[in-house]
């Protein structure tokens, strides 16, 4: 159940910030509420304060949006601290592909098309984390 419910609110945060470039705080509340509730793992305080002051950094560096941060901070609530490079390991890997495919469109679309500014990066934090957390709580259910 909480898989299905998780990749449920991934799949709604990766389509309103593919479209909107945002990623709105009252689906982050539901999301945090699920996390903390119906996961079956442990909940890892160390973690989500790791990601979520590492991600303040990159924020305060403007290469990052807010809305990113606090997704990817509370997908964190439920990866254990030795888990969390493969996250970040797999966000990157997606997020590099989708930069390279944004940075293509504009190249080949420059003169007709124009896009919204920045790389929509919660599609990334989806996939990487959610895999990271499906691999790891199939195990407890």
């Amino acid at each position: 159940m909480y898989l299905l419910v998780l990749a449920i609110m991934c799949l709604v945060i990766t389509i309103t910030d593919f479209r909107y470039r945002t990623i709105h705080n009252s689906i982050l509340i539901v999301l945090l509420l699920v996390q903390c509730f119906l996961s079956p793992t442990d909940i890892h305080i160390t973690t989500f304060l790791l990601v979520l002051s590492m991600g303040l950094l990159i924020y305060a560096l403007i290469w990052i949006g807010a809305g990113d941060i606090k997704y990817a901070a509370i997908l964190s609530l439920t990866i254990p601290l030795n888990l969390l490079p493969w996250a970040y390991v797999i966000t990157g890997f997606v997020g590099g592909i989708i930069a390279v495919i944004y940075w293509l469109s504009q190249k080949l679309l420059s003169n007709s098309y124009h896009s919204q500014e920045g790389i929509p990066y919660g599609v990334a934090i989806s996939v990487g984390f959610y895999l990271v957390i499906f691999t790891q709580s199939a195990l407890h259910i």
